[in-house]
């Protein structure tokens, strides 16, 4: 047997990058850079490393215990209330899966519309139909071999704009490193970063690493990670070309009014790359979800649970919807899914029953877990707190509360830690 090599490792991963860049990240950085230019960069830097952290501590635990999430889970909530909790926690995220397969395949339709000015409805079947052969192939190697190709198509593309720009590196690196809260932009800084931890992602990350090395894993997830956040950031860089927008044809219309044809054609590339690489990647994770859940590794099942996400999204594709408000929704439902399942991954990554001491963090990591997990607590309660509001519920934020909630998890889940940290 031939022993993998990193870059194959690089390749295999290339699937998380491809994943969390999607519709919902383009519309969300650019609008970060047009509103306020660099100043929301270092959101962007924080966002990369919750996720590098997080998806590393996922996949550490399937290799440390040889058991998947669902599987830990159990093992450490007892099969009752770990298969319950495994129910409300990947249940949620694969709904959230077709949510996304939505906003994932209009961005395609869209950044291919740009493009060719073919029919949306032409190109909604055409993306579809390859995105339902790709994934009924169940090949990985193909999956992750077209995943680097898309990746690297939205690289060139974003970075082509990125470089359109007047910024020097000096004043994108102090910007990246430097945290900022101009006046207006707690919503976009809190976007930033739930647009790049995305919840089905850590599912993917975690299933595809069974068997792996640490090493090979974390040069994988590593490098992999790193490029999806460059790109974001060289998306928010790009934004600073646009004023506001309220679709992607007055966004490349914007683009090329300010960089020339060369603007809209970007734009088109990028989109459509990210829209494909994440129309696949949501309907395979979620078929790696019901795996975990429900230990399911017939074929058959597998193909049930992947087409209904890849239907919901082509349903939403032909209906003619328009792409931002459904990429909206789909971040707010993201923000209700992932303060859960970052909790559940730092009480399983701690529990002395299930990692061996040679594969457990320390304090530095266990530390910064907790602050990923306050970063995302906030986002999830303040986009409930919208929610209510926008449906006249409640009026005024409630921000202040949100904060004080915020804590008081925050101190149960220290206790937590420390109390499973001590089982035998």
């Amino acid at each position: 047997m031939q022993t993998p090599s990193k870059l194959s490792s690089v390749i295999l991963y290339s699937v998380i990058s491809a994943a969390f860049i999607g519709p919902g990240t383009i519309t969300t950085a650019i609008s970060a850079g047009a509103t306020h230019q660099l100043q929301l960069l270092w959101a962007v830097t924080l966002g990369t490393i919750g996720c590098l952290v997080l998806q590393e501590v996922s996949a550490r635990i399937v290799i440390a215990s040889g058991l998947n999430i669902g599987q830990a889970t159990q093992k450490c909530f007892g099969n009752k209330n770990g298969k319950r909790l495994m129910i409300l926690v990947g249940g949620t995220v694969m709904a959230g899966c077709a949510a996304y397969q939505a906003g994932n395949i209009l961005g395609a339709v869209a950044g291919l519309n740009l493009l060719t000015g073919f029919d949306s409805r032409i190109l909604t079947v055409l993306i579809a139909t390859v995105a339902f052969f790709v994934l009924w192939s169940n090949k990985r190697q193909v999956i992750s071999w077209l995943m680097t190709v898309l990746v690297g198509l939205m690289g060139v593309a974003f970075f082509v704009l990125a470089f359109k720009q007047s910024f020097s590196l000096t004043d994108i690196i102090s910007n990246a490193a430097t945290p900022n809260f101009p006046v207006g932009g707690e919503m976009l800084v809190l976007g930033l970063i739930g647009t790049t931890i995305v919840p089905y992602n850590i599912f993917l990350g975690s299933g595809i690493s069974k068997g792996k090395t640490v090493s090979l894993m974390r040069t994988g997830l590593s490098i992999s990670v790193l490029i999806g956040g460059c790109i974001t950031a060289a998306i928010l860089v790009a934004g600073n070309s646009v004023g506001e927008f309220s679709s992607f044809t007055d966004l490349a219309e914007s683009l090329g009014d300010k960089l020339g044809p060369i603007g809209a054609i970007a734009l088109g590339v990028g989109l459509f790359a990210a829209g494909l690489s994440s129309s696949i990647t949501a309907p395979f994770a979620s078929s790696l979800i019901a795996t975990t859940i429900f230990g399911w590794e017939d074929q058959r099942k597998l193909r049930w649970v992947w087409g209904f996400v890849l239907v919901t999204g082509f349903s939403f594709g032909i209906s003619g919807i328009k792409p931002i408000p459904v990429i909206l929704t789909v971040q707010a439902l993201n923000g209700l899914i992932l303060p859960l399942l970052v909790a559940l991954l730092v009480v399983l990554i701690n529990n002395k029953s299930l990692i061996p001491s040679l594969y457990r963090h320390g304090l530095f990591i266990n530390t910064l877990l907790l602050l990923i997990l306050g970063s995302v607590l906030l986002i999830g309660l303040n986009q409930v707190d919208k929610a209510f509001i926008s449906f006249e519920i409640f009026s005024g934020s409630h921000f202040n509360w949100i904060v004080v909630i915020s804590a008081i998890v925050l101190i149960m889940m220290s206790g937590l830690i420390y109390r499973h940290s001590r089982k035998v």
